[in-house]
């Protein structure tokens, strides 16, 4: 018993180390930026309200799920505020985030923009015991499955900066570069978007994407999107983990819909065939009246 619960406590360290790191946990293909970088905040105008799920594994038990509710409007020309709310579970270990995220825009000419992002917030990570395979035989005082590095409450913080240029978008983000008991993290996100507009109706939108994560694999990316009159778009992509994405979405008025499906891999194709992921997006067109009223006075 003692061998298997030395086995289990090495895969599980592992598992908890790499879970927020994953390439997953900060959805982002299905026009969720603001997600993965906080310099998106308040990036459109009005109060932006997103809500995001994703399922992986479907048919296996305890199966990995994804939600994350978040909103974020300009309370300036300049300033932005936003909260986001992410719950994660894969297998035996839940994981709950929860953080405000500030931005900064700087116009630098009147093509030219910068904007800087900062989030920070609370990161709680749990092991639920009876997600275990036959947990009934295990000692519940083990301290294999007792110790505390499994239920911790950290504060987490994250950066990120945001380049435009007519139609170039520049992204560069550190969503988890610090945790209160963890050494700064390397997770980097970075993308590059550039929107080409094929006459009145059309927009084509190729980006490109590399994400740096420590532990798990590397990820590089390439998408091609294409928006007919801002109402429906399809897009097509390629992951170096050698899967392929297919996403498409509708917008109706300050609604928008959209779903995407991502292929498995050899790795993963003994235990789910894809994964999937719907977001429903809604937009109020004017700053609510409770952030004027306090913070444009005083800005």
């Amino acid at each position: 018993m003692k061998n298997l619960l030395y086995i289990l406590f090495i895969i599980t360290t592992l598992q908890a180390k790499s879970q927020v790191l994953s390439y997953d946990f900060y959805s982002f293909k299905l026009n969720n930026m603001f997600n993965v970088n906080p310099a998106y905040t308040g990036r459109e105008e009005g109060l932006n309200i997103i809500l995001s799920a994703q399922t992986q594994n479907r048919g296996v038990a305890f199966a990995n799920k994804n939600y994350m509710f978040g909103m974020h409007s300009k309370i300036s020309k300049k300033q932005a505020l936003g909260t986001r709310i992410i719950s994660d579970t894969r297998g035996a270990f839940q994981l709950l985030k929860a953080d405000l995220s500030y931005s900064y825009l700087a116009k630098i000419s009147d093509d030219m923009k910068f904007t800087l992002g900062l989030s920070a917030g609370l990161l709680k990570n749990s092991l639920l015991i009876n997600r275990i395979d036959n947990y009934q035989s295990l000692d519940q005082s083990d301290p294999t499955l007792t110790k505390s590095y499994y239920n911790t409450n950290q504060f987490a913080a994250g950066v990120g900066f945001l380049y435009n240029y007519k139609g170039l978008d520049v992204s560069f983000s550190m969503p988890h570069i610090i945790a209160t008991s963890q050494p700064i993290n390397s997770h980097i996100n970075t993308a590059v978007f550039y929107t080409i507009n094929a006459g009145e109706d059309f927009k084509i939108t190729p980006w490109l994407c590399y994400q740096n994560m420590p532990i798990t694999k590397n990820v590089g990316s390439l998408f091609v999107k294409g928006m007919y009159k801002d109402a429906i778009w399809v897009q097509g992509g390629y992951q170096t983990n050698r899967t392929f994405c297919a996403m498409f979405g509708v917008n109706v008025e300050n609604l928008s819909i959209s779903y995407g499906y991502k292929s498995s891999n050899s790795q993963f194709k003994t235990i789910t065939s894809a994964s999937h992921e719907i977001t429903f997006a809604f937009k109020i067109t004017e700053t609510p009246a409770i952030l004027k009223r306090w913070f444009l006075p005083r800005m």
